[in-house]
């Protein structure tokens, strides 16, 4: 079986509107340049069409930004419940393993979400990559949670299902120390410039993380445990 890795953010729209097609496209752009350093080009990500052949027609970025193709492809589908939610999306045209995709779900009034699913991609399976996409990925959208792992650990392991999961890595915006979260194999501070956002909590360092592996699922939920029991795990409502 292949290995799987899901990265989920979460963010607010800070405005009663949604962001311009064309600003949140350059911020998925920005994303997909940070994820060439696990080999997959910027070039080679399609936009969502109504079949695979015309998806393929057109690619979603280029090294200068989105494509105009792109921009007016997502102009022309029509947002659900009128103006307050949108979702855009691309994927690396491969299905099984090597494929890729990562779609941006916004709303004015609830939490927005950017979720990054990947299979068989062998540098994923590094942790010092993945923390640094994830430490882009909290700094590009001001995330306010990111949850990275295996789907089967947030939909059938984690201990709080209406809070997000440790899994293999869990990004909150707070300074957080070894004092508070003695269990956690790693802290890595996410910065901006000089000033740091949040810290990255990291349960396993030398290998994947596995669902399968229950002192990796062990590890996983004494950080969360943790982290309710002193009040630093926030409900998803609360983000």
């Amino acid at each position: 079986m292949g290995f799987h890795l899901n990265i989920d953010v979460t963010y607010r729209v800070a405005d009663r509107q949604l962001p311009t097609i064309e600003s949140e496209y350059n911020r998925l752009w920005q994303y997909a340049s940070v994820l060439t350093r696990a080999g997959l080009p910027v070039d080679k990500w399609y936009p969502a069409a109504d079949t695979e052949e015309a998806s393929l027609l057109t690619p979603a970025f280029d090294a200068h930004g989105p494509t105009s193709a792109a921009i007016a492809m997502a102009k022309n589908f029509p947002l659900s419940n009128g103006t307050s939610v949108r979702s855009l999306g691309v994927w690396n045209g491969l299905e099984g393993d090597g494929g890729a995709a990562f779609s941006d779900s916004q709303s004015i009034d609830s939490v927005c979400s950017v979720t990054f699913q990947m299979k068989g991609i062998v540098g994923f399976q590094h942790s010092t990559l993945v923390t640094e996409v994830v430490s882009e990925a909290a700094r590009i959208w001001s995330a306010s949670s990111v949850q990275v792992g295996p789907f089967k650990y947030f939909s059938q392991q984690q201990l709080f299902e209406k809070r997000p999961g440790a899994g293999w890595m869990l990004y909150l915006p707070r300074i957080l120390t070894v004092q508070q979260l003695p269990e956690a194999r790693e802290l890595i501070p996410v910065m901006d410039g000089m000033r740091q956002i949040g810290t990255l909590i990291v349960s396993v360092v030398d290998e994947p993380f596995s669902s399968s592996k229950p002192e990796h699922v062990k590890i996983a939920n004494d950080i969360e445990k943790r982290l309710v029991n002193q009040d630093l795990l926030p409900l998803f409502t609360e983000l």
